[in-house]
């Protein structure tokens, strides 16, 4: 589920046993089921100003982009079909362009971690940073490779492989550098100064 202050809306992934559900959407206010959000599915994630709503199908590797304007309208900006089955997304700030973002989404099987530019669609690809953590080694959730950003004004993200980290630099789109010796490290908490 993922909320957005504009419009007030929640967006809920559904499932059945067999297969995901459309997304379906929430008003906060009067908690009534506004409708299915079209024909997407997959996790819901808005970006930290809760204008974009990025959907990611771990399934079909589909990544769908929506908009939400300051009146609560629901705009569809692209569909980008990858081959990575989405482990984790977070968002970057662009350094670049005011008000817009990146994504960096990490796969539950593949060694790429894949970066979007939001307001183009460019995707590119950080390669082979090492296999991700087993789905049996981290039962707990399905997110067994976590992607995090260093929060709003930070440039850095870090990500886990089976016995490693990897910090990403988002200003640059490129490996910053990698810890080893840190076994199925997926839980993440960035400490700021004090």
């Amino acid at each position: 589920m993922a909320y957005t202050h504009l419009g007030g809306y929640f967006f809920v992934q559904c499932h059945r046993r067999t297969s995901a559900l459309a997304q379906l959407v929430i008003d906060s206010v009067t908690d009534a089921v506004i409708g299915p959000n079209g024909h997407v599915s997959g996790t819901p994630h808005i970006s930290p100003d809760g204008r974009y709503l990025v959907s990611a199908d771990e399934d079909s590797g589909r990544i769908t982009v929506q908009t939400i304007t300051v009146r609560g309208e629901i705009k569809l900006i692209y569909d980008l079909q990858t081959n990575v089955r989405v482990s984790d997304l977070t968002f970057q700030p662009s350094f670049t362009e005011g008000n817009q973002y990146y994504i960096y989404a990490t796969s539950h099987l593949q060694t790429d971690v894949l970066f979007v530019e939001l307001s183009t669609g460019k995707m590119n690809v950080l390669k082979n940073l090492k296999d991700p953590i087993t789905s049996k080694d981290w039962p707990w959730s399905s997110y067994n490779r976590i992607v995090k950003d260093s929060g709003l004004f930070g440039q850095y993200l870090i990500t886990p492989a089976k016995e490693s980290l990897f910090v990403i630099n988002g200003r640059q789109n490129t490996l910053r550098c990698e810890v080893s010796g840190i076994r199925r490290g997926n839980t993440v908490i960035w400490v700021g100064e004090v």
